[in-house]
């Protein structure tokens, strides 16, 4: 019996005996074994499995947003790209309209930058044109009392044609000259200016100071230079109280005396478009001839 095993079962019939083999009991052990190490080894494998199932949708995600991701910053690139191509069509719309303003082509069909320091140097010659055409207030701003165009004359009280501006002043304050100019005239008017100085300046402009004190600060056919004292205003004339008449004329035409007088470097464009009774075209090409001819 030494290579019998024994299995016995018992109930309430008795008891049964079974005899196997040591054979068939190693058999039934190993397999056995087998069955429990197969099943542990299925898990672990298992598990080693949906770790990787876990780390290929992890990386899928982020493939995924990352795709996102540079669909949402292409848009941006190319949203970027066309604001930035529309600030470049406004650049050059800019530039195109203040060469148009200041009487300079594109002929050559220069580059952006080219255009940009054509402008430059148009831009200095600014302060030439600034130099020759009459510009800001020749007196201390104190505000305005007689605007340019009709209106009652406060002492005939009829309508009439006013064809300067009126700017408030106190007897005595200085008046200068708003750009260079040769003193055309300088003494009394009968026909209600009372004592007045007239400036000739470059290219066909005039100004008229009226009202002023009787003072001979100028005399005719003397050179002035902007910013030089020229009088100073008084209550002259048909004056209903102290202030100085303004006038600018152009080849003897009057102008909005205001334009003027509100003229400088950064609204010249703009001045351009107001006042477009003067050929400012041809002016400032005369202008820019004379300049290039000047540094040649």
């Amino acid at each position: 019996m030494l290579n019998k095993f024994t299995i016995t079962i018992t109930d309430v019939n008795g008891s049964k005996h079974f005899y196997l083999s040591q054979v068939i009991k190693k058999i039934a052990f190993y397999l056995i074994a087998f069955v429990l190490l197969f099943l542990i080894f299925s898990a672990f494998y298992i598990h080693y499995l949906d770790s990787k199932v876990s780390e290929l949708d992890a990386k899928r995600e982020e493939l995924i947003q990352n795709s996102k991701d540079l669909v949402i910053n292409n848009e941006k690139m190319q949203a970027s790209l066309a604001e930035k191509a529309e600030q470049y069509a406004a650049i050059e719309d800019k530039i195109a309209i203040f060469e148009e303003q200041l009487g300079l082509d594109n002929e050559n069909n220069l580059t952006l930058n080219a255009r940009l320091e054509k402008l430059n140097l148009t831009n200095e010659q600014q302060l030439g044109v600034l130099l020759q055409i009459p510009n800001g207030y020749p007196i201390e701003d104190k505000g305005i009392s007689g605007n340019y165009g009709w209106r009652d004359h406060p002492i005939l009280k009829r309508q009439e044609f006013h064809t300067g501006i009126d700017l408030r002043a106190t007897i005595g304050t200085p008046i200068y000259a708003p750009a260079n100019a040769v003193v055309e005239f300088s003494g009394y008017n009968s026909n209600g200016y009372g004592y007045m100085v007239t400036l000739q300046h470059n290219f066909g402009f005039k100004t008229i100071y009226a009202h002023m004190m009787r003072k001979d600060v100028v005399k005719p056919g003397q050179f002035v230079s902007k910013g030089e004292l020229i009088g100073y205003t008084g209550n002259t004339g048909a004056s209903t109280g102290p202030h100085l008449h303004y006038e600018v004329r152009f080849i003897n035409k009057t102008l909005e005396p205001l334009y003027f007088l509100n003229l400088d470097r950064k609204n010249m464009d703009k001045f351009f478009n107001q006042e477009r009774r003067v050929p400012w075209q041809s002016l400032i090409k005369a202008i820019s001839t004379a300049a290039s001819q000047k540094q040649q």
